[in-house]
């Protein structure tokens, strides 16, 4: 179990603030089950809009952190074949040239996939830097209602590094192959989401997953006190919360800023800071595409 600190936090919401009501007046029926009247989108080159965010996390992580050693970008929006995007970041930051880099394509889970490489690389490369950012918006078909009415455009970053404050003490892991179908892009194509049927498997398997990370830490003798869950929509967190014990805290901010993908739960950590300053243990639920979930338990020590 290795101990770590999150030293620094930041992201960037996409530069064009989109009104619902304003923009598509005509989706209007949708607003009562996503609950997010307000949508970013960007334009920036996704290396650009990722750099913004890094820059606030390294800002505030200033000299808590060990140099940066190890640079993580979760994306599903890159604007080319290769490289990765983790290596024009590292241009763009002027990182040095010891660091390691490398890409995770993978979607709403990724930021909590990318928590559990990163926390034990800080033993070998002392701090990581962890990028997420994606810009769906630019991959949606104009008309869609199903996916206008959802996603944002986001970057979010987070500064792992070695310390003994925090502490993955259970994880869980899980992936749907056979669901891909349910949410995906063809290259060239936009990108295409059956809600009804990636709502039905949140609802069964994700909120079972959750459940079982949470009765593991309370036999433990440590039950939880939150858990921050990905904000697919007002719809889905609502479900998940009212399928939770009660006394949990389930923070949401998807009424202003959308669904951000794999930047939903960092922003919200960033905006709700006794997430992670609070004694005891929160659970950090990510899911989505692939179909994949992944459910951690983080310890304040």
């Amino acid at each position: 179990m290795t101990a770590f600190d999150i030293t620094g936090l930041g992201f960037a919401l996409g530069e064009r603030e989109v009104s619902l009501l304003a923009d598509y007046p005509e989706f209007e029926p949708v607003l009562e089950k996503t609950g997010m009247p307000i949508h970013f989108e960007s334009k920036l080159p996704v290396d650009e809009f990722a750099t913004a965010a890094a820059s606030r996390a390294l800002a505030k992580a200033g000299t808590l952190a060990q140099p940066i050693g190890a640079l993580l970008v979760v994306t599903q929006s890159s604007h080319l074949h290769l490289p990765s995007i983790a290596s024009l970041v590292h241009e763009r930051l002027g990182l040095p040239p010891s660091v390691m880099t490398l890409d995770v394509n993978q979607g709403c889970s990724g930021f909590v996939q990318g928590l559990t490489l990163a926390a034990p690389l800080t033993v070998t490369h002392g701090s990581v830097l962890l990028v997420c950012v994606d810009r769906y918006r630019s991959k949606l078909a104009e008309g869609d209602r199903s996916t206008l009415s959802v996603f944002s455009d986001a970057a979010s970053a987070a500064v792992i590094s070695p310390g003994h404050t925090l502490s993955i003490t259970s994880q869980s892991h899980y992936t749907d192959g056979s669901g891909s179908r349910f949410l995906h892009q063809q290259i060239g194509e936009n990108l295409v989401m059956r809600g009804a049927d990636v709502f039905v498997w949140t609802r069964t398997k994700v909120a079972k997953e959750i459940l079982g990370v949470l009765e593991n830490e309370t036999k433990s003798g440590t039950r939880p006190w939150a858990v921050v869950v990905h904000q697919a929509s007002k719809l889905v967190v609502d479900t998940l919360r009212n399928l939770l014990p009660h006394d949990l805290y389930v923070p949401s901010n998807l009424e202003i800023v959308g669904n951000t993908t794999s930047s939903s739960i960092p922003i919200l950590l960033t905006q709700d800071p006794k997430l992670l300053t609070n004694p005891g243990t929160i659970l950090l639920a990510g899911f989505g595409v692939g179909l994949s979930s992944s459910v951690i338990a983080i310890r304040r020590n």
